[in-house]
């Protein structure tokens, strides 16, 4: 199979982890773009902005296959390893990936913290706003939840800026402290919330974290606070330590044909 890889080399990305894992998946690798699409049985990318997202969407209508990588979904350093979101097509729960057992999250041993009983604030948590239509946050949304949220409820709202945008005052945690719930377009602080306890109202189609939360429409003095549990253990076959990208284990898990 041939494989163009379209991660960006450094630290952060580890492009020589993604091309490593790629070859003992039986793949050869190419690095950038294809100029034809049909060069390309797989495309990994790095998100899914242009010109990434047209030329892997020429990819798909060919018969080929694209794998969308990202940071992992409770960050990039947790628990001490380096994490990767991984899956086919879209990122962030708008792809797909091959769900397992329960074993897999089981097996970090997360202890979820009890639902919140009480705060006052809503806390709103923006995204970047990059990657592909209906994915990619709107720029628009922040400012347009914020006046939505003040119409629908006397509690305060505070946004907590994109650490990728703005530096972050205090940590995630300590912001938590105080909410009553967060409000969020589908971003990685929210699934720390849920794990932290704390109600989350999503506005993303498609979020992996849906199934825990309520949509943004819903009454915010009746958040979810149902099981994590199914979400969590779904969500977590689509995060991949540096470790099993590098293997192959990752590749060999999403591409049946290199099993």
């Amino acid at each position: 199979m041939k494989a163009w890889l379209a991660v960006r080399d450094g630290d952060h990305y580890r492009r020589d982890a993604f091309s490593a894992g790629l070859r003992s998946a039986g793949c050869s690798v190419r690095f950038g773009l294809p100029r034809d699409a049909g060069e390309a049985d797989i495309l990994v990318l790095w998100n899914r902005y242009p010109p990434g997202h047209e030329i892997a969407a020429a990819v798909e209508r060919r018969g080929g296959t694209v794998l969308v990588a990202e940071n992992g979904f409770l960050g990039r350093r947790w628990r001490g390893e380096h994490w990767f979101a991984l899956a086919r097509s879209h990122h962030n729960g708008a792809g797909e990936w091959a769900p397992g057992g329960a074993e897999r999250w089981d097996g970090l041993g997360v202890d979820l913290v009890p639902w919140r009983a009480s705060g006052g604030e809503i806390l709103v948590l923006p995204q970047r706003g990059i990657g592909a239509p209906g994915v990619a946050m709107p720029r628009s949304w922040p400012a347009g939840i914020v006046a939505e949220l003040r119409r629908r409820t006397d509690r305060p709202v505070r946004v907590r800026p994109h650490p990728g945008r703005h530096e972050a005052a205090v940590p995630l945690e300590q912001d938590l402290e105080r909410a009553w719930c967060t409000v969020t377009w589908g971003s990685g602080a929210a699934i720390k919330a849920l794990v932290h306890g704390v109600p989350v109202f999503n506005a993303m189609p498609r979020w992996i974290g849906a199934s825990a939360a309520l949509p943004v429409g819903a009454d915010l003095e009746r958040p979810l606070t149902g099981d994590r549990l199914p979400m969590l253990r779904r969500m977590a076959w689509a995060m991949w330590r540096i470790e099993e990208i590098a293997s192959g284990e990752a590749f060999r898990h999403l591409l049946p044909a290199a099993g």
